[in-house]
């Protein structure tokens, strides 16, 4: 079973605390795998204790044992905790010291029987020496075990137990504690990549309200003056007029929905008829010259997505009176779509180039992030004859790496 990450930035936005996630695939909360790893060590401490009250009951050992086996504890797990990966290393060289102290002195008094606490002090030299160092100091700490089972006469069986499990426990020691810290760093980055993806919807939302409903809702404004205008001097163009209203009130609805689901399909030719009608009714003799064969989806989509915006720009922000919508094919090592809609009549707010943004806006510069994911670019500013020329070129066949950038981009999700 999969997840889109979309989805989970909606749980998320909509409140509902926690992502969509089954049971079954819940992550252990750290404070589990701190759990675990305290009894572990526990069990370890008991074993150990247990043995030395087999070997040495007198009341002059145990108190030595009981100390000695909470100093350790409490220093593991202080080692073991994600604050100690933060230590200076002063710091870390003076806790280093004293586990070595609580591991080493007992020996003097409780014999083989402590051998296994030095595994705490391996699995903490792991965790606190960084680099190849830590792996040479961990062997050091192994082989000195070696040094008390000769002095105290153990036979060679013995003194490779305690060496093995030495490293057997601290081996064990590190694993845990590195899996508690991992568990921690896990969750807080499902918890950045939910927001992230949260931010990412937002974006994706309000980018595409504009560059989708912007033109639509022009046009809407354009025809329904002109409607006002015409209800009492000419009513049958009035009722003509209302009635292109409602067709693009309702493409306007079906782009909203498109909007909420995450994913658009639209086509370049049926939106330059659209733009076509609108800019015809706003007195401006737009053509259309299209010369390209078929479009992979996301070309084509982004093409009606300039297109819109073009056109929305050229009713806001011009005083056209014509307009040319053409496009041509680039065969050059790849083939590319080159798209240009071109009209007099320019402003100075049109005329001012536009640069690629970071993040997604309103606008060209919007529109700019959309093709620099697919690998598209865009182009705007004065020609030599006074007119107003944008020009996007786009690949005119599918290319997987774009489709999965631009569908990124286009949707907000995190690409896999």
């Amino acid at each position: 079973m999969s997840y889109d990450p979309v989805d989970l930035a909606l749980s998320e936005s909509a409140g509902s605390g926690s992502p969509p996630f089954p049971s079954h695939l819940d992550i252990p909360a750290p404070r589990l795998a701190r759990s675990i790893l305290l009894v572990v060590l526990a069990c370890f401490t008991v074993v150990i204790f247990l043995d030395v009250l087999a070997e040495h009951p007198s009341a002059y050992a145990v108190p030595w044992c009981a100390a000695g086996l909470v100093a350790a504890v409490v220093l593991q797990m202080r080692h073991s905790s994600p604050e100690a990966t933060r230590w200076s290393p002063s710091r870390r060289a003076i806790s280093l010291g004293l586990h070595a102290l609580v591991t080493y002195l007992p020996l003097l008094v409780i014999k083989q029987e402590w051998g296994g606490m030095a595994g705490f002090l391996a699995g903490s030299v792991l965790l606190l020496v960084p680099g190849a160092l830590s792996w040479v100091l961990f062997a050091a700490v192994v082989l000195s075990i070696l040094v008390p089972g000769i002095l105290l006469g153990l036979d060679t069986l013995d003194i490779v137990y305690l060496s093995v499990s030495t490293a057997v426990i601290g081996l064990i020691v590190y694993g845990l504690s590195r899996l508690s810290v991992l568990v921690t760093e896990l969750i807080a980055a499902r918890e950045d990549l939910t927001r992230l993806a949260v931010v990412r919807e937002r974006l994706r939302f309000a980018r595409d309200m504009h560059d989708l409903l912007g033109f639509n809702l022009s046009a809407i404004t354009l025809k329904s003056e002109l409607a006002h205008r015409l209800v009492a001097a000419q009513p049958e163009r009035a009722r003509t007029e209302i009635s292109e209203i409602l067709d693009i009130s309702r493409r306007a609805l079906t782009d909203v929905r498109g909007v909420a689901r995450g994913y658009r399909r639209l086509s370049v030719a049926t939106e330059a008829h659209h733009v076509q009608a609108t800019l015809t009714a706003a007195r401006i003799n737009t053509e259309i010259d299209f010369r390209h064969g078929p479009l992979p989806p996301q070309a084509d989509t982004v093409l009606a997505i300039v297109l819109r915006e073009a056109g929305a720009n050229v009713l806001r922000h011009s005083k056209a009176t014509r307009c040319r919508i053409t496009t041509t094919v680039i065969s050059n090592v790849t083939d590319r779509i080159r798209l240009s809609v071109r009209n007099n009549g320019a402003t100075a707010r049109l005329s001012t180039p536009v640069a690629p943004r970071a993040v997604g806006g309103t606008g060209l510069a919007s529109l700019t992030d959309r093709l620099s994911a697919m690998n598209g670019t865009l182009t705007s500013g004065i020609t030599d004859d006074d007119d107003f020329e944008l020009v996007v070129e786009v690949p005119s066949h599918a290319d997987h790496r774009a489709v999965r950038e631009w569908t990124a981009t286009s949707q907000g999700t995190p690409m896999a």
